[in-house]
């Protein structure tokens, strides 16, 4: 009686222990399926990318007709400057603030893009941990806030996108002080943009990759090595 007792209830055992294994192996996800999430990511990111590199376009040509009016008036004084050296100097000052404007928004349009692309590593590493029975909600909220937080930088690019920066003088003797004045408030925006929503996305996307390291047995890591310093 007791070893027909024990002999089924050590086949009971054996069965659940099978069917709980069969289970959870059904649950990791397989290579089919982590291909297919990261195809649709990679195709989600660069969607992302086209639209947000839309947006700034369309961001600097609404800004350049914004200012027609205003950066003639410019040029107009420009070549009613009677010292020839001024004038070259006032067109290459006014021509390199556009450009450096249009420079820093690209650098951070192509950051926010890695930073993306580093979410969609670490949102796919989840996903697995996930299916492997890990708990993972910390490592959700991270990544949703690093979501928010890539999206609210890239607002703030483009409104920096829009800006113009055009120096405005009455008289030939202010043209240096005028250009000073311009050339400190671009650089003030930019410093202020890098230190403030960008930096925010940074490190909300560095948070994000601390809480995957932080799920125990994930067994491998998004490379990080990307993630921009500026």
């Amino acid at each position: 009686m007791n070893r027909k007792f024990i002999s089924g209830f050590l086949t009971a055992v054996f069965c659940l222990v099978f069917v709980f294994s069969v289970a959870a192996q059904t649950n990791v996800p397989s290579r089919e399926d982590i291909k297919a999430k990261r195809a649709e990511l990679n195709i989600q990111i660069k969607n992302e990318r086209d639209a947000a590199k839309k947006r700034i376009e369309t961001a600097r040509e609404e800004a350049k007709n914004a200012v027609e009016t205003r950066r003639a008036e410019l040029k107009n004084k420009i070549s009613k400057l009677r010292d020839e050296k001024k004038k070259q100097i006032a067109t290459r000052l006014d021509e390199q603030m556009a450009r450096l404007n249009a420079r820093w928004t690209d650098h951070f349009n192509n950051v926010l893009d890695r930073l993306s692309e580093i979410i969609g590593k670490i949102e796919l590493r989840a996903d697995k941990a996930q299916a492997m029975g890990k708990d993972v909600s910390a490592v959700r909220t991270a990544i949703q806030n690093a979501k928010t937080a890539i999206e609210s930088a890239r607002v703030a690019v483009e409104a920096q996108a829009k800006k113009t920066y055009i120096a405005t003088f009455t008289s030939e003797d202010k043209l240096g002080v005028a250009f000073k004045t311009v050339r400190e408030q671009l650089h003030k925006d930019l410093f202020g943009l890098r230190d403030g929503a960008m930096k925010s996305a940074r490190e909300a996307v560095k948070n994000a990759l601390q809480a995957l390291k932080s799920v125990p047995r994930v067994d491998e890591e998004p490379k990080a090595t990307t993630t921009p310093s500026q």
